[in-house]
């Protein structure tokens, strides 16, 4: 497992790196910027009430030193962080956002149809066996 290994951002585009990790997790999410904070992306996971609630998010937060990826539970109710840097392999952020977003209950698992790995067919659409 790859973490942080410095303070000083490298010189890499941390929007590609969010785009990397959203493809990544198993279920639907969205991506936003918040311009009035850092300009960059951030992972949104849904809102849990109406659509002016506060979403959970997953982003890299490049205002405290080490820079870290967070999980904000409605808009920053709660706020977890992870141990996981800018140079840490996105795969290990994504298990880490997923795994983060079950505990929590986060709206994108309630939305979404995981897909099984042994068949790659959703859940919701699996054939049951014919009656002739």
């Amino acid at each position: 497992m790859s973490t942080n290994s410095g303070s000083a951002v490298p010189n890499i585009s941390l929007d590609d790196l969010v785009r990397t990790v959203a493809d990544l997790l198993p279920f639907r999410v969205e991506l936003d910027a918040d311009m009035s904070y850092t300009g960059a992306l951030f992972i949104d996971l849904g809102r849990r009430g109406d659509a002016d609630d506060s979403p959970d998010t997953a982003s890299i937060d490049v205002e405290i030193q080490p820079v870290v990826w967070v999980f904000d539970v409605e808009g920053g109710r709660e706020t977890l962080t992870s141990e996981f840097g800018i140079s840490a392999d996105p795969q290990e952020v994504a298990r880490w956002i997923s795994t983060t977003a079950h505990r929590v209950n986060s709206p994108a698992i309630s939305r979404s149809t995981i897909v099984s790995p042994e068949t790659q067919v959703p859940p919701a659409i699996e054939q049951s066996p014919r009656v002739t």
